[in-house]
């Protein structure tokens, strides 16, 4: 070809209004979007881009992929056909067709499907329009966290609008089981993200002949990162509608509290019934906190009628609690208010109220150049009850503590002590107590234990290797007896027992070193103490027996703990009566656990002539999707179960159902109903720790 002839067929490409180009090849640089395909075309006149075969667009952090895109320079409109992908973060879009408006971003996808890993939410619509990052819009528009094409359930919608950071408000919601339309909303809103979002909780239903009919709903607010509020309205046919408050908070530093309260007219009783509850923790400093943990109820039968939803309807006494402590290196000053209601006895007037109590302890310190040590107990208590006498009690318990010993052989120690008490006592007329008066009880003790082991080579099929390891004790206490009978009586603190005993104690402890397709692990087999008591002069102090003249030897006891399998322990604490040849107490004991959602455990505990009964706790995930459940507590010595609540749950990917039947005295029979749809309905996360809102108490 002659130099010519090649210069006009330039010339006439040069001209020529459009350009193809092959081989994934790239659309020139134009700002902050790129495109490549398999080819492309270019209308240098239009300024306009067609991109075909395995379309990438690379657009402000968006990837979207087509069979095919048209880009117009001067309109600055993206229009991609055949199977369209764009993703951005944790969404993606995909349609069969869709226009983008590359300066404001707004976009128009058909037949589109919109998925939200934060959620696990998809949608599908007729038409989808992306407004922004995180607005869309959709209409005649279906959603679920199910897998479609055949979700087990889905809201169907005229039109929804969708903020990516927060909440789906849709308008003429349907909701459908499979394709069965169950109901209809006019409004609704939906939560898009996993994180805390205030709305309607799932509302629970159920019934018990103490309360009749119930439904509860739950309406959740997020305050702030650190501050939300579970509000409830409670409806009982038989007690009347209640009303509930849970109010949680983070501060500064690690404090942290809640607030509850319930209110509610009760049909029967025919008055307010409510109650009260606060627990707070501020931490000062490292060294210097405060807790509180306050209950109030209107009346002492409030907790046995509602307390099942907080478990808290079987509880003995019922606590206002407030501790402030301030530490040292060697020291630590607590004050310490605690107002008390008993609920299992008759009235409250004997009650002992503690307004406030003030202890100092000093933690063992080392005397300079020597193996003394020293530490120290002391209390200043104002007590006050219904009843004759109340006043203040001053208690002192100073120590000195020698440690001897051989390295590797023997640790040895020696303590001696004296315990202060002087009592203030008001209105003691006919009490046979003194105004004011006061006691000294020395104390001292000795401890000497020391340990040997022994490794075995076992070489079995997984367990390698055996260390066994004893470690025999010996301790002794004493203290004079003495009457104190002209002093006031609060608590077990007012009568120091007198002792003159000798412990003798060995503890086994088997561990054991397995080893499985070349994973080698450690683990504790068994560990088992045996323990008896000798009182010298006679006289024994005991758990059940608090002093036993003339029978010296205390119960035999035992404690053990028996790792048959990684999912498997046994449990079992006993002690044996010498004299009566007959077991005074036993609890005995089995865990089995899984970790895959079956478990088991099965207690008995008996204490003689007090108390005897078992409890046992079940749970299987074995008949999938079923879940399975059983805890029942049943008494002996009041033949009867104390307790009996069976749940079942029906647990799919997208959705469950709860349902639990409980009986229990007083209640005999109650069911509950809890549906949960999941990414959607659930359990409130706590606030998440952050700064102070300038709204906080």
């Amino acid at each position: 070809m002659t130099p010519t002839r090649l210069f006009i067929l330039l010339a006439s490409l040069a001209w020529f209004p459009t350009s193809l180009c092959h081989g994934a090849v790239p659309m020139p640089s134009e700002g902050n979007i790129s495109i490549h395909s398999d080819a492309m075309a270019q209308d240098a006149a239009n300024e306009i881009f067609t991109a075909t075969g395995n379309v990438k667009i690379i657009w402000q952090g968006m990837t979207l992929t087509a069979d095919k895109a048209t880009y117009n320079r001067k309109t600055r409109l993206m229009y991609a056909t055949g199977n369209v992908v764009a993703k951005k973060g944790d969404e993606t879009l995909k349609g069969k067709t869709i226009t983008l408006d590359m300066d404001t971003g707004r976009g128009e996808l058909e037949k589109g499907v919109l998925n939200s890993t934060t959620s696990n939410i998809t949608f599908i619509g007729e038409k989808i329009t992306r407004i922004n990052d995180n607005e869309v819009e959709l209409t005649t528009t279906e959603l679920t966290t199910c897998d479609f094409p055949d979700p087990s359930w889905k809201f169907s919608a005229d039109r929804l609008n969708v903020n990516l950071l927060g909440y789906a408000v849709g308008r003429g919601v349907t909701f459908y089981v499979r394709d069965v339309p169950v109901l209809y909303l006019p409004w609704m809103a939906f939560p898009v993200v996993r994180e805390r979002k205030s709305g309607l909780l799932f509302p629970r239903v159920g019934y018990s002949p103490n309360r009749g009919a119930q439904l509860d709903i739950p309406l959740y607010l997020v305050i702030s990162p650190s501050q939300d509020l579970l509000l409830d309205l409670d409806s009982q046919t038989r007690r009347g509608v209640g009303t509930g408050v849970d109010y949680r908070y983070i501060r500064t530093r690690g404090s942290e509290g809640q607030f509850g309260g319930y209110l509610i007219y009760d049909l029967l009783k025919e008055h307010w019934r409510g109650q009260v509850s606060t627990a707070h923790k501020e931490v000062f400093s490292p060294d210097m906190n405060l807790r509180a943990n306050i209950n109030l109820t209107s009346d002492r039968s409030f907790l046995a009628d509602y307390g099942e939803k907080s478990g808290d309807y079987n509880r003995q006494s019922n606590d206002s609690i407030v501790n402030a402590l301030k530490t040292w290196q060697h020291y630590a000053l607590s004050g310490y208010l605690r107002v008390a209601e008993d609920l299992y006895a008759p009235d409250n007037s004997h009650t002992v109220q503690t307004l406030p109590e003030i202890s100092l302890a000093g933690v063992r310190r080392q005397i300079p150049s020597t193996p003394v040590y020293f530490d120290l107990d002391s209390s200043f208590a104002n007590l006050y009850r219904g009843v004759d006498p109340t006043g203040q009690r001053v208690n002192a318990f100073p120590r000195l503590t020698f440690v001897t010993g051989l390295p590797g052989y023997l640790n040895a120690s020696a303590y001696a002590g004296l315990h202060l008490r002087g009592y203030n006592t008001q209105n003691t007329a006919g009490t046979g107590t003194r105004p004011e008066d006061g006691d000294l009880l020395p104390e001292a003790g000795a401890r000497a234990s020391t340990s040997v082991s022994r490794v075995y080579e076992v070489d079995g099929p997984s367990l390698k290797r055996l260390r066994h390891e004893l470690t025999p004790e010996l301790s002794y206490t004493y203290a004079p007896s003495h009457d104190q009978t002209r002093l006031p009586f609060y608590d077990y603190n007012d009568r120091l027992v007198g002792q003159n005993i000798l412990y003798a104690s060995v503890t086994s402890f088997l561990g054991g070193k397995f080893q499985t397709n070349d994973i080698t692990t450690y683990r504790d087999i068994s560990r088992i103490k045996l323990t008896q008591g000798y009182g010298i002069d006679g006289t024994r102090r005991d758990l059940l027996t608090l002093v036993d003249a003339n029978r010296p030897w205390t119960d035999l006891m035992l404690e053990s703990e028996t790792w048959v399998h990684p999912q498997a322990k046994l449990t079992f604490d006993a002690r044996y009566n010498l004299y009566g040849n007959r077991i005074s107490s036993a609890a005995p004991g089995v865990e089995l656990d899984d970790k895959k959602g079956d478990s088991a455990t099965l207690s008995y505990r008996f204490a003689r002539d007090q108390v005897e009964y078992m409890e046992g706790k079940f749970a299987t995930k074995f008949f999938k999707p079923w879940v399975l459940g059983y805890a029942a507590r049943y008494s002996f010595d009041r033949p009867g179960f104390l307790e009996s609540v069976y749940t079942v749950e029906y647990h799919q990917k997208c959705w469950s159902i709860v349902s639990s039947i409980g009986d229990r005295p007083g209640d005999p029979f109650s069911f509950h109903i809890n549906f949960t749809l999941e990414g959607l309905t659930g359990t409130t996360p706590a606030p998440s720790p952050g700064p102070r809102p300038a709204s906080s108490p």
